[in-house]
């Protein structure tokens, strides 16, 4: 009985065994694209998409839609995938999807969506050496590309073997992102869509960062894609001392305007700047700064991502670092840094105030950091200092005049960075119950420097919250160079 038992128990491991073994050997097929997407230009095109696969046997197309065709050649590993032929073909569509199958020994299906496109163009952010550390996109349904090879807008190159979104500050901003055999990043913009998802006829806005890592996965680079709907903040604003400023703030989704809807006060906000750095940090969640949180931020896969704030010090508070970590804000409460996110350390050449455009300059091609007395021609004027009160505080901002034409131009007072803990700080406080903190102060960086240790020129300007006169305008004053501001760029 007791060798019967022990036969048993035998069988029934080696059966265990043979069906682990068996499972083991049973593995998943694999099929795997560089991106999930396919654009041509034109009714009737075909592209090829490379692609890679394992523990299959055959590839192939399980479903086309829109009208879209594909075929297979296993030789290549290349699937080809052609357009409708023309807008009157029988089910045709712009956009559609082909599905691909690897199939394994067993007869599992690995199944990869392609989705397909006719777009409307495809653009060179970089062409004609308009390189930049910052590309506006204005137009949707656009394939667009940039040289991500060199280091913004020089012709330094750099080993780029991959590109990321660091951080978006909408959902699917930028899609289908992904570097070329010719070193440059390429990416989709889609139409907007309404709340119902419903597509638009223009572009989306927002954020975009975009970094360049070598192939030990450092970032060597980042560049910040601005997508500004169906305006261009590219205008022709000029100043009496023959400045052309921007229509509204670099990041900024619109000028508010003077506007009261708070919406629209929200999109007025910018993005924020540590002096000498090029790499932007988001604007706050609310139009009135509630809580101090910043704008919830996406990476591709629509997962949450977070800026971090870290203490300069001797490792940290680098060009380098700051290059490497475009998601890091450079902090510095110790008296070592006085403030500035370099640690011991002065760069007075990071934004050039000679009018030449910098290394470092975040503005797109054609624009740059303002110098340093560019906005001395401006002035609050009497009309605007005399505004009741009530009025003047539902704007968020401040029109500011120009004392040698007379046009007047609104600038959002969107507050500062503070450079001892990173957190959006909103200075001026209405004095009454409870107390809160609203963003109607404005500074704005220029590229001038000042003769204190750790500091740089700033455009400021606040309203008196206690009462209606007697307001504030400077436009030069030293700023701590770690704070992080606003900025209007100018044409070059």
């Amino acid at each position: 009985m007791i060798n019967y038992s022990r036969n048993i128990v035998v069988i029934l491991c080696m059966a265990t065994i043979t069906l682990l073994a068996s499972c083991k050997g049973k593995e998943e097929s694999k099929l795997s694209f560089p991106i999930e997407a396919a654009f041509v230009d034109d009714w009737g095109e075909s592209t090829t998409l490379k692609f890679t696969y394992s523990n299959a046997v055959s590839v192939k197309i399980s479903m086309t839609t829109g009208g879209w065709s594909a075929d297979v050649d296993m030789s290549s590993r290349t699937l080809t995938i052609t357009a409708p032929a023309s807008a009157s073909t029988s089910g045709a569509s712009k956009t559609g999807s082909v599905s691909v199958a690897a199939l394994s020994k067993s007869g599992d299906a690995t199944t990869v969506y392609i989705s397909t496109y006719i777009v409307d163009k495809t653009v060179d952010l970089s062409a004609n050496g308009e390189q930049a550390n910052c590309y506006i996109a204005t137009e949707p349904n656009v394939k667009y590309r940039f040289n991500a090879s060199v280091l913004g807008n020089t012709s330094e190159g750099i080993p780029t073997s991959k590109v990321a979104v660091m951080w978006m500050d909408e959902r699917d901003l930028i899609e289908y992102l992904y570097l070329d055999n010719e070193g440059y990043a390429n990416f989709f913009v889609d139409y907007a869509e309404d709340e119902n998802g419903n597509k638009l006829t223009t572009a989306p806005k927002g954020n975009a960062i975009v970094a360049a890592y070598d192939a030990h996965n450092t970032i060597l680079w980042s560049w910040h894609i601005w997508l500004v709907g169906d305006t261009d903040p590219r205008g022709d604003d000029r100043l009496s001392n023959h400045a052309n400023i921007m229509s509204y703030n670099l990041g900024a989704l619109t000028n508010p305007n003077g506007s009261t809807d708070h919406f629209t006060i929200w999109e007025g906000y910018g993005l924020y700047y540590q002096w000498g750095r090029k790499d932007p940090f988001p604007r706050p969640e609310y139009f009135d700064c509630a809580m101090n949180l910043d704008t919830t931020l996406f990476d591709a896969a629509d997962n949450y991502v977070y800026i971090s704030v870290k203490e300069s010090n001797a490792t940290t508070g680098t060009i380098d670092y700051a290059v490497k970590h475009p998601m890091t804000i450079l902090s510095s409460s110790s008296s070592d840094s006085d403030g500035n996110w370099l640690y011991n350390n002065n760069r007075d050449d990071l934004w050039c105030n000679s009018g030449a455009k910098a290394l470092y300059d975040p503005c797109p091609y054609g624009w740059r950091v303002p110098e340093k007395d560019t906005f001395k021609v401006l002035e609050i004027a009497t009309a605007e200092d005399e505004m009741p009160l009530e009025q003047a505080e539902k704007m968020f901002g401040w029109y500011l005049t120009d004392k040698g034409n007379g046009n007047r131009y609104f600038f959002t007072g969107s507050g500062y960075r503070s450079y001892f803990d990173g957190i959006i700080s909103n200075i001026n406080y209405r004095n009454e119950y409870p107390y809160t903190p609203k963003p109607w102060v404005g500074y704005y960086w220029t590229a001038g420097t000042d003769s204190a240790t750790g500091t740089a020129s700033a455009m400021f300007f606040e309203l008196n919250t206690s009462r209606a006169t007697i307001n504030a305008y400077k436009a030069t004053t030293d700023q701590k160079r770690g704070n992080g501001m606003q900025i209007r760029c100018v044409k070059e």
